[in-house]
């Protein structure tokens, strides 16, 4: 399964982060796009709920919701998008 995480909203980001940036994971492995750097903490955040989302059956479920996350420093308001990402290439 290939699932992007995407900067979608935030009020600053003390880690240089815009609105787009993103970090795919892809069959459990951390993807990042070239030259492009993210924060630690904010990847440390999504993936203890990306793993134990997508292990369960409904997991494919909650993220046809496209649900946010956010990044674990209250003041920068940052939000990351969860979505699966479907190559037609690739089957599923």
């Amino acid at each position: 399964m290939h699932v992007r995480c995407t900067v979608e909203s935030m009020n600053y980001s003390a880690c240089g982060l815009v609105a787009g940036d993103h970090f795919d994971v892809i069959d459990g492995q951390l993807s990042l796009p070239t030259g492009r750097p993210f924060c630690y903490f904010a990847i440390a955040n999504a993936m203890p709920l990306l793993s134990s989302r997508l292990d369960r059956p409904e997991g494919d479920e909650w993220l046809d919701s496209r649900p946010l996350i956010a990044c674990p420093d209250p003041p920068e308001a940052l939000y990351m998008r969860l979505e699966r990402i479907t190559d037609p290439e690739t089957p599923e």
